[in-house]
């Protein structure tokens, strides 16, 4: 199985909500694109390193990659503004809004997409309180950070897809030697300039659509180098309208905690030039089941299970996983969530083509998970070289437990005894009375 296959986003694994297709809002920070990929092994080397970092994250992406200047090759460092330099001097440029793009009976003032640009800043510094602060000059000379608002329609290089943010990173990151006997470069980072547009093909977009744009690409003028590869979070490569996320997910807090907690220049790894990954040995399977010491709660809906020992355990806006590496790249997974169904054959009988997809249903059968009578589906090719099965189990007051597990198809077996294991811990309070 090919490792572009294994380094797969949990947002877009499983369906656990869906939403309409919508025209897409892309970022584009105007540097050159990314070629480092990092692996959870090459991660867990830095990590040993740096033992308290925030989780998950997905800081390998936030890199700069500086040429090489000595034996070790090229550096993947990490580049931010020193405290020295706060607080960041923010001009906001309002936008000339012409009359074509205006409704006549409800005109919007400039003012507006101001405003949501200084939401995007306050929601950073509340982000990252401490380590990032902003202030606001009116003169754009005197600030080390223009935000330009455009009063035009963005361009869309696509069908579906506007570039509706930028951020000038050419030279941003200026490295200079490496430090002698350390894992860390002279760099001095300064982004100069935000360039925001106010209105696509279907006319001026809304206040909120704006301030998320902006969150975005103050993200890239804090120093992320690349994009976040997890399509719920606000630093992905592009957004739709019914994306998730409306602000700063966990994985973005944590990564850009790390990034200002680090020291300045630290090289997340050497890499030889014109070399895209650092080798590591491919996985090899679990081994035998663990499970942890606790239960593992998620307040919102009052779902308990028991995760497998060492894996990451997190939440997303509909579900709680848990993986065997990072969320970026693992080995395998485990999601569950709460939803409302009356029976498994109800909630299939609605849901049953969006966990297929494009996928080969392998078999259906009736199960009983925890002493509770559900359905599973085993499903193979919905997404190249994995094997997934699908549990809905039901809980008696209305509601079912949907649990989707999935592991590359020559280490499904070796997976599936720790997904039976924790599957055999679920549970969950009664639910509010239906009416």
């Amino acid at each position: 199985m090919s490792r572009a296959a294994r380094r797969r986003a949990l947002a877009a694994a499983v369906l656990l909500a869906v939403g309409p297709g919508c025209a897409g809002i892309a970022s584009e920070s105007t540097t050159q694109a990314a070629a480092f990929r990092p692996s959870r092994r090459d991660y867990a080397a830095f990590r040993a390193a740096f033992p308290d970092l925030p989780e998950p994250n997905y800081l390998p992406f936030v890199a700069h990659r500086v040429p090489a200047r000595d034996a070790r090759g090229d550096a993947l460092v990490f580049c931010r503004w020193e405290a020295s330099q706060m607080p960041v001097r923010v001009s906001i440029e309002a936008p000339e809004i012409p009359d074509a793009l205006q409704d006549e009976f409800q005109p919007v003032a400039p003012g507006v997409f101001v405003a949501a640009v200084e939401r995007a800043l306050d929601a950073w510094e509340r982000a990252l309180p401490g380590a990032v602060r902003f202030e606001r000059v009116t003169q754009p000379e005197r600030a080390t950070l223009r935000v330009r608002l455009l009063g035009e329609v963005a361009p869309a290089p696509e069908d579906d897809v506007a570039v509706l943010g930028s951020t000038s990173l050419a030279g941003a990151c200026r490295a200079g030697a490496a430090e002698d006997g350390t894992d860390r470069i002279a760099v001095r980072f300064e982004a100069n300039e935000v360039r925001l547009y106010v209105a696509d093909d279907f006319g001026l977009l809304t206040r909120d659509q704006v301030e998320r744009i902006a969150l975005h690409e103050l993200g890239h003028a804090l120093g992320m180098r690349g994009h976040s590869p997890i399509p719920a979070d606000l630093m992905y490569e592009s957004a739709r309208e019914s994306s998730p996320a409306t602000g700063l997910s966990a994985e973005d807090v944590n990564t850009f905690r790390a990034l200002y907690r680090l020291p300045n220049g630290t090289v997340y790894a050497w890499l030889d030039p014109g070399a895209t990954e650092i080798a590591g040995p491919p996985p090899t399977g679990p081994g035998p089941v663990l499970l942890a010491d606790a239960p593992y709660v998620d307040a919102r809906s009052g779902l308990r299970f028991t995760p497998p020992r060492g894996w990451l355990v997190g939440e997303t806006p509909y579900a709680v996983y848990a993986i065997d590496g990072t969320p970026w790249d693992f080995d395998a997974s485990l999601q569950l969530a709460v939803q409302r169904a009356a029976s498994a054959e109800g909630y299939l009988a609605r849901r049953q083509p969006t966990h297929l997809g494009k996928g080969r249903l392998r078999s259906r059968s009736a199960t009983t998970t925890a002493g509770r009578p559900g359905v599973r589906l085993e499903i193979e090719g919905r997404v190249q070289g994995l094997r997934e099965r699908v549990d809905v189990i039901e809980l008696g007051d209305g509601r079912v437990i949907v649990a989707i597990a999935d592991a590359p198809s020559e280490l499904y077996g070796a997976y599936t005894p720790w997904f039976d294991a924790v599957l055999g811990t679920v549970g969950a309070p009664p639910g509010p009375d239906r009416p």
